[in-house]
Parts: C-alpha cells; sequence; structure tokens
C-alpha cells in the first residue's frame, strides 16, 4: 500500500466508519450511528478498501467481520482519531482556555476513591474539562489503553507489565486486610484463625487480580483451602455497600479503613498481617502526549496522593 495513496483517499469519516463497522457488524447501523445513509457508508468503505489495496471486511447476510488486517487497522485508526482529539484539545484549549475531554480506566484499589477527589478538585477550577472513567480490571483495561481509547490508566503497577509500549509512574502505596461490618460476630475475637475464615463467606476480587493470588497464597503456604468467592467483583462501590449490610468478610485497603466515612461501619479483622498491594500509579502510552486536560488531572491526582499519603489515608 502507497503512503501517497491513502493520505489522498484516507480521511477522518474513513477512519470513523472502519471503527464503526467493527463495532456494530452491519454496514446499516455503522451507518447510522455516523449519521450517513447506508450507500454512503458502503461507498467510504470501498474507497477505503481501494486505498488499502486490500479487504478490510468480509460481507454476509449476518452483516460485516473484520479480516485479520480489518482488525489491525481498527486499532491504529483508534491510534489516530485519539492523537487527532488531542491535537484539537490543545488547540481548543488555547482558544477557549481549560477545555477537553479525558478517558481514563480505574482499577479496584483502596485509592480508588482519591479519583472522584482529584477530579473534583480539578472540576473546581476547569469546569469545561469532560471526564469518562471506565472500571474495570487491568486484562480489560490495557488493551483500551494501548488501543489509544484511554490517555492514562491508575490502578497498581504490577498488574500492569511495564515495557517499551507503557510508561508508569508511582503515586501511592497501601496495603490491604481483612474487613468487616462492626457487629460482625468475628469483630469481637481478639484473634482470628485461618480456619474460621475459611468457613466464612467472602466478597472477593477477580480470580486472575494480584490481590486474590496474594490473599489464595496465605491459605495455601498454611495447607489451608482458600475460601470460595460467594460474590466475585471488581466494583469498589459493591464491596462496600454488601459490606456494610451483610455478614460477608472482604479485602479492602487499609486506607479505607482510616476513612472516617467508613469506619464507623467497618473494621479490621485481627487476622494475618496486611497483604502487601505495592505501589499505585499511573500507567500510560510511552510514546503519546498527554492532550492538556489529561495532563491537569493526572497533576491533580499527583497533589492529592501525595497529600493523602503525608496524612496517614485521609484526605486533606
Amino acid at each position: 500500500m502507497s503512503l501517497e495513496r491513502l493520505e489522498k483517499w484516507a480521511t477522518v469519516r474513513h477512519f470513523r466508519l472502519a471503527i464503526a463497522l467493527f463495532e456494530y457488524g452491519s454496514v446499516l447501523h455503522a451507518a447510522r450511528s455516523l449519521n450517513l445513509s447506508q450507500p454512503t457508508a458502503s461507498k467510504l468503505l470501498q474507497d477505503l478498501e481501494e486505498a488499502v489495496g486490500a479487504q478490510l471486511y468480509t460481507r454476509n447476510r449476518r452483516g460485516v467481520t473484520p479480516t485479520e488486517l480489518g482488525r489491525d487497522f481498527v486499532q491504529r485508526s483508534r491510534m489516530i482519531l485519539a492523537q487527532l482529539d488531542h491535537v484539537s484539545q490543545a488547540i481548543d484549549a488555547l482558544g477557549k482556555g481549560h477545555a477537553g475531554r479525558v478517558a481514563i480506566g480505574s482499577v479496584l484499589t483502596g485509592s480508588s476513591y482519591l479519583v472522584p477527589a482529584a477530579i473534583a478538585r480539578l472540576w473546581a477550577s476547569r469546569p469545561s474539562i469532560r471526564i469518562k472513567i471506565i472500571d474495570g480490571v487491568s486484562g480489560e483495561l490495557i488493551p483500551r489503553l494501548i488501543s489509544g481509547e484511554l490517555d492514562f490508566l491508575i490502578g497498581r503497577l504490577s498488574d500492569v507489565s511495564s515495557s517499551v509500549v507503557v510508561a508508569q509512574e508511582a503515586l501511592i502505596s497501601e496495603n490491604a486486610v481483612i474487613v468487616a461490618r462492626r457487629d460482625h460476630p468475628l469483630a469481637q475475637q481478639t484473634e482470628v484463625k485461618l480456619e474460621e475464615l475459611a468457613r466464612e463467606a467472602w466478597i472477593l476480587p477477580p480470580i486472575e487480580t494480584t490481590l486474590r493470588k496474594q490473599f489464595d497464597n496465605i491459605f495455601h503456604r498454611n495447607d489451608i483451602n482458600p475460601p470460595h468467592a460467594t460474590i466475585e467483583t471488581a466494583s469498589f462501590f459493591n464491596i462496600l455497600w454488601l459490606l456494610k449490610q451483610t455478614d460477608f468478610l472482604g479485602i479492602l485497603p487499609q486506607s479505607v479503613i482510616s476513612d472516617p466515612a467508613h469506619s464507623k461501619e467497618l473494621i479490621r479483622l485481627p487476622a494475618f498481617e496486611p497483604l502487601i498491594l505495592e505501589q499505585i500509579g499511573v500507567s500510560r502510552l510511552a510514546d503519546a502526549t498527554l492532550s492538556p486536560a489529561a495532563s491537569a488531572l493526572l497533576d491533580s491526582l499527583r497533589e492529592i496522593m501525595h497529600n493523602t499519603q503525608k496524612m496517614g489515608g485521609y484526605l486533606p
């Protein structure tokens, strides 16, 4: 494929159409999502494939299916559009001041509650910024980071393999402990044994997470089968609500128990030593420049996490 040929024929509409076809699997639905007629979308796809010199999608009765080249083209289209969006934001910020959009991924950690605090602080001075937060586990969010869909990812740095593609920055450290509501039967004991914990009902993070693996290993090292997860979730909100309303046990970072918003209802059980969650930080594409809005949010996160670490886990 000639670069000159692609430059001559490919436009932003072509890139957006390639992505929409991948997401909807239908020319009709892709066209509607872009406010195009179906014939126009079909002609754009034909022009794009002629410019590329290869088939990007196969047609069938059920719609369209991307070829191997098509899937690669979609990923690169997302990266191109993300960079174009950053350029647009930079120009817009110069003209209007402190504007733009940010998309971040958030992995379950005790510091997750600091993310909205940082956003609130930023919004107070830059109300025109629009922010999208996508919660999930690292395995789900890393591909979206690499594709350019996310500006950066917040979570445990050990969950993300550092490479030439991803750059990392540590922001805060934390430990995790066993947590129950204050009137849980085990909360009255001065010591809780592993055998007792193994018999309880648990809310646990997904099996593939670093925290879950550390938790299970404690039982394995003592020749005890780890407890089964009655509920498995990476939702910080769901964990907090269920722990406060039921007799489930769970794993939460020490910073949560230190927070007055939760310490009245939740308590750390006197079980094993805290699990080390290593460092919490930001992962982003090493060769990508953050937009002004994304840089501003990252600066706000740095400030609030630094101040929180200094105050022992309390929001300043």
